[in-house]
């Protein structure tokens, strides 16, 4: 099933609507957006009232547009654009999406978690491309609106659904997977990234495990056995009506085990075992190379090989894929660079920071053995009350990774620059633009003798608009002490 295959009378009827004035469609619509400038042909605007912008105030550009359309509440007769007219906008578009992902004979495969989300979304992505047409989540559009608009863009020859689902509070990932109905629901792991919006970790494991509540009857839960929250987690399947556990991780009474992995030039070679599809009490054995260095990456791979192993997929065939798979974009993604000629290796993990992905970014940059180490790190945002202790306890672990330098941003991070020991050379700054504006001015006394530079933070804070400046300026392609705010900033 795909929005492409209702018929328009169909979809006013899914989202308990009416088209105005008896304006029928007489196309298909292939795909929704919720910005305007985003329509192309056969399109369906949504028109959604947020809180600077009502999507209603937009209709008139898409008038005399051919093949396009609009969800509203608030119709406009003067506007010459076929307007389905329903009571909820949100409500309408989320029931379009439910009824399309209902209907789908896509296998679907639904993934949350405080960590490791959208790495292992595309991982699983890439994999089952080997076995199939695969539709996923781009990026992070992963709440009520970005799982709507998945879901509503699928092609109609689609064979598995990868869907990212991320949540603020409790309830978020009920809906989400409400509408999605998987057959897999996959939980990463459980940290404290978003633990301001909860009291403790139980209840943010509790709100993941909402995932299960929309999963089918006869659906598989994957979950990591490592985690400490397994057992609440595994328990929440159970009272779900899930009887089908698959794990994954090093503990010995995981589904999917980690048996060894060791690193190489090209990636990780990971050795994995599960059960004998044949020989009861007996396991096989995997090999296969990961195109990525990160050991935290080898669990996101074990997290593949456990959806491919619930489907029920023959594995040797997709083990190949893995040693194509790369870091996406600020995700711990290699830059190899030569700056005033010497070699630099700057680590692009500025897409986002938890205490946990912290942790795993230095364990990272310091499986690498270089000589000379700068870590800079701006503020872990939404860590609640435990933002100060969580941003001290990191100097240690900066420590541990063999950092020389440091260059802390942000009034959090400022406890972490404080607990540094003397060994390690540090500079603090207020904020992504103070530090983009020194380094501007003084590059090379920042940067110092580092041959291995990694950026990691929340985005919130900036660490993507200090990668963004540092990359433009080390590849060489800034000239002269001009305002790094021009052309970095506003595209961010």
């Amino acid at each position: 099933m795909s929005l492409s295959e209702l018929h328009p009378t169909k979809i006013a009827e899914i989202c308990n609507g009416y088209w105005l004035n008896g304006n029928i469609p007489q196309f298909a619509f292939h795909s929704t957006v919720i910005d305007s400038r985003q329509m192309a042909g056969n399109t369906l605007f949504i028109a959604l009232k947020g809180t600077h912008n009502d999507g209603h105030d937009f209709l008139a550009s898409l008038a005399d547009h051919p093949e396009q359309g609009a969800m509203v509440k608030n119709a406009n007769p003067e506007i010459r654009l076929p307007q389905l007219v329903v009571r909820d906008v949100e409500a309408g578009f989320q029931a379009l999406a439910k009824f399309i992902a209902h209907n789908s004979r896509a296998r679907k495969i639904a993934i949350t978690g405080s960590v490791g989300k959208t790495g292992t979304k595309d991982m699983i992505a890439d994999m089952l491309a080997v076995a199939g047409n695969v539709h996923a989540t781009k990026g992070n559009l992963n709440n009520h609106l970005g799982v709507p608009l998945t879901l509503n863009s699928m092609p109609e020859h689609t064979d598995f659904l990868v869907a990212e689902m991320g949540m603020n509070s409790a309830g978020e990932i009920t809906l989400l997977s409400e509408i999605v109905r998987p057959d897999l629901a996959i939980i990463t792991r459980i940290s404290n990234a978003h633990a301001g919006f909860f009291n403790n970790l139980s209840e943010i494991a509790e709100a993941k495990a909402e995932i299960f509540l929309g999963t089918d009857a006869f659906g598989t839960a994957i979950l990591p056995r490592d985690d400490e929250f397994y057992g609440q987690l595994a328990g929440s399947a159970r009272l779900s009506g899930l009887k089908n556990i698959v794990s994954f991780g090093i503990d010995e009474d995981s589904t999917i085990r980690l048996e060894g992995m060791e690193a190489h030039e090209n990636g990780l070679e990971i050795t994995a075992s599960l059960p004998h599809p044949e020989q009861q009490g007996r396991r096989q054995i995997l090999q296969f190379i990961l195109g990525m260095r990160a050991k935290h990456y080898a669990m996101n791979a074990l997290c593949a090989l456990a959806a491919a192993y619930a489907l029920k997929l023959e594995l040797e065939p997709l083990l190949p894929a893995f040693a194509h798979m790369r870091e996406g974009t600020g995700r711990g993604r290699l830059h190899p660079l030569n700056y005033a000629g010497r070699e630099i290796t700057l680590i692009d993990d500025s897409y986002n920071a938890s205490p946990a992905s912290m942790q795993a970014a230095l364990d990272a940059a310091a499986s690498y053995n270089a000589d000379n180490l700068l870590v800079i790190a701006s503020d872990m945002l939404e860590l609640g009350e435990a933002a100060i202790a969580e941003h001290k306890a990191l100097a240690a672990v900066i420590e541990k990774a063999g950092a020389k330098s440091v260059i802390a941003v942000g009034a959090l991070m400022q406890s972490c620059y404080q607990q540094l020991p003397e060994t390690i050379s540090a500079t603090h700054f207020a904020e992504a633009e103070a530090a983009c504006a020194s380094f501007n001015n003084d590059l090379e006394a920042l940067i110092g003798a580092a041959d291995l530079i990694l950026i990691k933070g929340s985005q919130g804070s900036g660490a993507h608009k200090i990668s963004a400046y540092l990359l433009d300026r080390l590849s060489g392609k800034h000239n002269g002490p001009s305002t790094p705010m021009k052309g970095v900033f506003h595209a961010a």
